[in-house]
């Protein structure tokens, strides 16, 4: 439900990946953002292909950095092929978060032969704070009330694998 920001691409080759590393972590510490190299002999990654999922198993490297304690981490997780597809929620996180973030994405899409962003929060698109600062506003409103709505829900909430979920719901007693 919360503001995320979707993207994907291909890099053309070794020295674009490479540069991404080397862009991604000196934005990271600018800022201060925790920085993590990824570097994984095998590992699972679902992707959306043409509307459908497909999972990849297989080696994957890239980088992973935390924008703001309330946002999921922003990972940059390259596939044998140099592919990548990942979003970041940033609903919790601000529209300065939000911005940043887009910066960072700006920064290093010259270096993929295709790239696409779909950003949740129409920043990407209009570079307009107050589009994007409707539309935090909008979906937290929405999150509210269907938290109150059910008065067992709690969020929003770190997963294990660092994703921030909204809000879950306790089990009923008795329920399943």
């Amino acid at each position: 439900m919360g503001v995320a920001i979707h993207f994907e691409g291909q890099l053309p080759g070794e020295r674009e990946y490479a540069a991404l590393l080397q862009e991604v972590e000196a934005f990271a510490v600018i800022r201060g953002w925790p920085v993590r190299k990824i570097e994984e002999v095998e590992m699972a990654l679902t992707r959306m292909i043409d509307e459908r999922e497909v999972d990849y198993v297989g080696q994957v490297t890239g980088i992973k950095v935390l924008p703001h304690p309330r946002s999921d981490p922003l990972r940059f997780e390259f596939d044998r092929n140099l592919f990548m597809q990942q979003y970041c929620k940033t609903q919790f996180a601000g529209s300065d978060t939000h911005i940043e973030v887009i910066e960072l994405l700006c920064k290093v899409a010259p270096l993929f032969d295709k790239f696409d962003v779909f950003d949740e929060g129409g920043y990407w698109e209009s570079r307009d704070r107050s589009i994007l600062q409707r539309n935090l506003d909008t979906v937290e409103a929405m999150i509210f009330e269907a938290m109150h709505k059910d008065p067992s829900a709690r969020g929003p909430l770190r997963l294990e694998s660092g994703r921030v979920v909204d809000f879950v719901s306790d089990p009923q007693p008795g329920g399943e």
